[in-house]
Parts: structure tokens; C-alpha cells; sequence
């Protein structure tokens, strides 16, 4: 029945072979029988009949494209991105070309034009397959190469690792249940965010595991620079540690870890074999069964900043409105909703490696989405992504006028549960 249905969307160009000379309709068959040619390369792994798609495609998501939107460069719109990744790939245009180049790290893999396109086309993963190419030939950019011998050096996305053996986040009980992974951004720059994950699993009397001494990024931001075959090593060694902890269930703050650890992981044919769940989830199961009890008073009004690789690319999409039934099951918390949020989030700048490739306009996006979430005037700016608040932080250190607060809703939920 499937069949039909997508035939019957086609049924128009019968009517157009009609009115078509003999000539005409044998060369337009004959071009349609070559179509593979446009988009197959011996020594490109990367997608390109979607490439191609997205190259040919009337450019229906431009308006909400963060690197389009703060350039205001027509180059650095989705389908010319596609186009300059497209003719590089092909030949057309050598892959040392800076503007093939440029494009392919003018992106912030966010997938706002994924939600707009009809056929349901990541722009920003296919530029990151070419990113990839890049890494094949030696070709990544020097800007980029920080990230790569850091990956090599420390095994995160800093020169020194931020998974210490010492740390007081080093925690291993026996028979665990949970091994809470803790993302780089995290330890580094939100450690009141892993405190307060610890708190409540201790709260809750969870058995649990961060085995800090073994730790490795999750690979994800070294991935999405082009670096797939360090991403590789990198997880593997989490597949290993994972596996020998013997946990039943991964939980993790991070979006980047969230979506590493269950999409990215299977694009490099490795599995966890784990479930896997960002905290809101978890905690939130916990709330519903009764387990967890949010009962002190948090008389204060936020706004919500949605991560991107939360409330569009990974899944399940649902973490949207898991967020919201968290903050409702929060006495005294008033949620005033910023104009973009859920799927229709902004995003910070942060993603994709553009603040590394691209520093100055990813600090021009942490700056608009600051602005756009102090619009609302509430006492406090949430989100739920350590790189995202960082990156509102550091907008915001940018500011004269007196600080807002910027926390993590798990902050907020410990606030509520604590004794």
C-alpha cells in the first residue's frame, strides 16, 4: 500500500512525458537511468545523493540557519554549503580550496534545517561526512587541529584531561546500577551541575559508577570536527569501560555525551549495548513512580534555553516536554517560555565545533541567545546542556548590567529535594 501512496505522487510527470517530444522523453529516461553518476565517487564515502539533493533544493530552511543568520553571507545558507561540499566531493572544485573548506565548517550541525526540509535532510551531517574526507586526505583545517591532538594528548576536547582519579566525582560502589557519565563540559565548567546529579542519586540510594580514573570524552565533539578515526579510539575505549563496569543503565547531563553515546556511536558500527538516558528522563521517571519527591518551595520565575541536540537531533524528541513536566513538578517554579523554544530552539553557537572553527560568530550566537532568553525578565536562565551554559556565561560576562543566574534544571530539581 506504501507503494502506491508514493507513486501516486509521482503521477505528474506522466503528464509531462505526454506532452514530451520522442527525443526529449528518450534523453530525459536516458538521464534519468545515469542519475547514479551525479552522486557516486569511488574514494567519497560520504552521502552524496542527499548532498545532492540538498545542493539542488530551493533553500526552504535559510531563514533559520544560525550561520546564514549571523553572516549574512547567501554562501553560508544550507543548500550553497550543500553545493560547495557537493562540487568538492566531485571534483568539480579541489577539496584544498579554502571556500570548500570554510563552508564545510560554517555549521553548527544544530539541524534547525532539518525540521524545515521535505525530505528530512541534515544538512549539517552531511557536511560532517565531509569533514571526514577532509581528515582522509590530511586536509582539516588548522584552526581544527587543536581538537585532534588534544583527542590524541589528553583524550577530551582539553589539552589536560578534567577526569582526575582524585577527584570527589570519582565514585565507584559496588554492583553498580547506574554509571553516571560525566561530559567534559560538565566537570570542567559546571561541576554544581555533577554535584547535584550526585546528591540525588545518593538521595535515592542508587548504587552507581563515574570510574573518573578510565574516563575519555564520548568523542562526540571530536566526530563532528572531522576527526573520525580518533572518534573511533575514543569510543571504543568507552564501549570497553562501559561493558566492565557492569551497569544496567547510563545517565549522563550532557546532550553531546546523550547523543555521542546513541547515534554517533552507531555511525562508527559501535553499540553500547546499554540503555541510555539523559537526566531529565531518569529523574523524571522517578518523580512519576513516587520515588522522587520535589516538596521545597522554589518560588522563582525561568526561562528555558532547549539544547539543540536535545529537542531535534537525537531521540526520543520527548525530553521537550519531559523538561516542562519536570519544572510543573517543582513547587513555586513559573516557567515564562522564550519565543524559540522545543524544536524551534536558537541555537548557542557552541555546536558542531563551530566555536573552535568559527570563534567570533559563535560568540555573536551566544550573545543574540543570551539576549532572547533576558527578554522573558525571570529571575533565572535554565537549560539542560553544560556546553550551552557556558556558552550563555560567557555572553553574559560580556554584560555590564547586574548578572542573571544561569543553572541547569538539575540544580534546581536538588534545590527542591534537598534536606
Amino acid at each position: 500500500m506504501e507503494i502506491f501512496k508514493k507513486l501516486a505522487k509521482y503521477t505528474w510527470i506522466i503528464d509531462i512525458l505526454k506532452d514530451m517530444s520522442k527525443e526529449d522523453r528518450s534523453n530525459f529516461l536516458d538521464g534519468y537511468k545515469q542519475r547514479k553518476t551525479f552522486y557516486t565517487m569511488e574514494n567519497i564515502q560520504a552521502n552524496l545523493k542527499d548532498l545532492l539533493a540538498c545542493a539542488n533544493c530551493p533553500n526552504m530552511c535559510r531563514f533559520d540557519c544560525p550561520a546564514l543568520d549571523v553572516t549574512k553571507r547567501e554562501t553560508y545558507s544550507p543548500a550553497k554549503k550543500a553545493q560547495l561540499a557537493y562540487f568538492g566531493a566531485m571534483g568539480h572544485i579541489p577539496l584544498t580550496d579554502p571556500s570548500v573548506q570554510n563552508a564545510l565548517y560554517a555549521c553548527t550541525t544544530c539541524d534547525a534545517c532539518r525540521e524545515w526540509c521535505p525530505m528530512d535532510i541534515s544538512t549539517g551531517d552531511l557536511l560532517v561526512e565531509m569533514r571526514q574526507e577532509l581528515e582522509k586526505r590530511e586536509l582539516i583545517p588548522a584552526r581544527l587541529h587543536g581538537l585532534g591532538d588534544n583527542a590524541d594528548k589528553s583524550g577530551t576536547v582539553f589539552e589536560e584531561t578534567p577526569f582526575l582519579a582524585d577527584s570527589e566525582f570519582n565514585i565507584n560502589m559496588p554492583n553498580p546500577e547506574i554509571f553516571f557519565y560525566i561530559g567534559c563540559m560538565d566537570i570542567k565548567h559546571q561541576p554544581k551541575t555533577v554535584r547535584a546529579t550526585i546528591n540525588l542519586l545518593q538521595h535515592l540510594k542508587i548504587p552507581f559508577c563515574t570510574f573518573l580514573e578510565e574516563r575519555q570524552c564520548c568523542g562526540g565533539p571530536i566526530y563532528k570536527a572531522g576527526y573520525r578515526s580518533k572518534a573511533h579510539k575514543i569510543a571504543e575505549q568507552n564501549q570497553k569501560l562501559v561493558k566492565a563496569s557492569k551497569a544496567k543503565l547510563v545517565i549522563t547531563n550532557c546532550p553531546g555525551c546523550f547523543s555521542a553515546l546513541q547515534k554517533t556511536y552507531k555511525e562508527l558500527d559501535l553499540s553500547l549495548n546499554i540503555k541510555v538516558q539523559h537526566s531529565v528522563e531518569f529523574f523524571l521517571e522517578k518523580i512519576r513512580n513516587g520515588d522522587l519527591k520535589p516538596s521545597k518551595s522554589i518560588n522563582k520565575t525561568i526561562t528555558f534555553h532547549d539544547p539543540c541536540l536535545i529537542s531535534r537531533t537525537s531521540s526520543p524528541k520527548s525530553h521537550v516536554s519531559d523538561f516542562r513536566e519536570l519544572f510543573r513538578a517543582i513547587p513555586g517554579l513559573t516557567l515564562k517560555e522564550v519565543s524559540l523554544h522545543g524544536k524551534e530552539t536558537r541555537c548557542c553557537g557552541m555546536g558542531g565545533g563551530y566555536a573552535v572553527s568559527n570563534p567570533d560568530n559563535a560568540m555573536k550566537l551566544h550573545v543574540d541567545r543570551l539576549q532572547q532568553l533576558q527578554e522573558q525578565e525571570t529571575d533565572w536562565i535554565v537549560s539542560g546542556c553544560p556546553t550551552c551554559e557556558f556558552a550563555l556565561q560567557k555572553a553574559l560576562n560580556t554584560q555590564t548590567a547586574p548578572a542573571d543566574d544561569i543553572l541547569d534544571f538539575i540544580e534546581i530539581l536538588w534545590k527542591s529535594v534537598s534536606p
